[in-house]
């Protein structure tokens, strides 16, 4: 006996972790007793390493242009905000790897404040005033994440968090990928302290996988 499993059904399956069972009886004819059970047992992985991706659901095809909805308080006199940019990371295994490492990092021509992060004025400049700094801090499965500049953080129990099934660029199957919502909080500050006009800056996400998986 040989079992077939054609290549075009595979092709249906999505990455992660699959398994089944086939039970075969065996008759000498079709009214009699089953003289032998046969038991196959299928537990196979399939990966897809080459979609590892960062999805930005309200930014499908284009890179995500995110202002920190800033607020003025009129009687405060202060300037300050937050945003949330909805982010979610898929690691080609069906979201079953034992974590993923994420950094976020200050990507703009000039270096940061103290908080890590900063926006700058665009019509140059490099002292506080021509500076708006901000934090980011990333939502894993309801805890939140301090993002340092620079710094991977390793998310942990994603086979056990609250997954969402997307359909990702380029892909004709809809995949899991875990939520991470990032959060950008913009202390308040004196409106008095910073330039009037547009501030710009750049911030890089990164996502690593596990380099050991099936």
């Amino acid at each position: 006996m040989e079992l077939l499993l054609p290549v075009k059904e595979l092709d249906q399956l999505v990455a992660g972790n699959w398994s089944g069972k086939l039970i075969l009886n065996l008759r000498t004819d079709p009214a009699s007793l089953v003289v032998a059970v046969n038991t196959f047992t299928f537990d196979f992985t399939i990966t897809d390493h080459n979609a590892v991706s960062i999805y930005f659901p309200l930014f499908d095809q284009v890179a995500p242009h995110v202002g920190l909805n800033l607020q003025y308080d009129p009687i405060a006199q202060t300037i300050g905000g937050r945003t949330q940019l909805d982010m979610c990371l898929y690691d080609g295994l069906g979201s079953q790897s034992s974590y993923l490492g994420v950094t976020v990092r200050d990507s703009g021509a000039q270096p940061p404040g103290p908080s890590g992060y900063s926006v700058w004025h665009v019509d140059g400049g490099s002292d506080t005033t021509q500076r708006v700094d901000y934090t980011v801090t990333l939502d894993h499965n309801g805890s939140a994440v301090p993002m340092r500049n620079g710094v991977e953080q390793l998310l942990h129990g994603i086979d056990t968090a609250r997954l969402r099934l997307v359909l990702l660029p380029g892909m004709t199957q809809p995949v899991f990928c875990v939520p991470t919502p990032l959060t950008l909080e913009t202390p308040r500050v004196p409106v008095s302290t910073k330039r009037p006009g547009y501030y710009s800056g750049d911030l890089k996400v990164e996502l690593r996988v596990p380099t050991v998986t099936p």
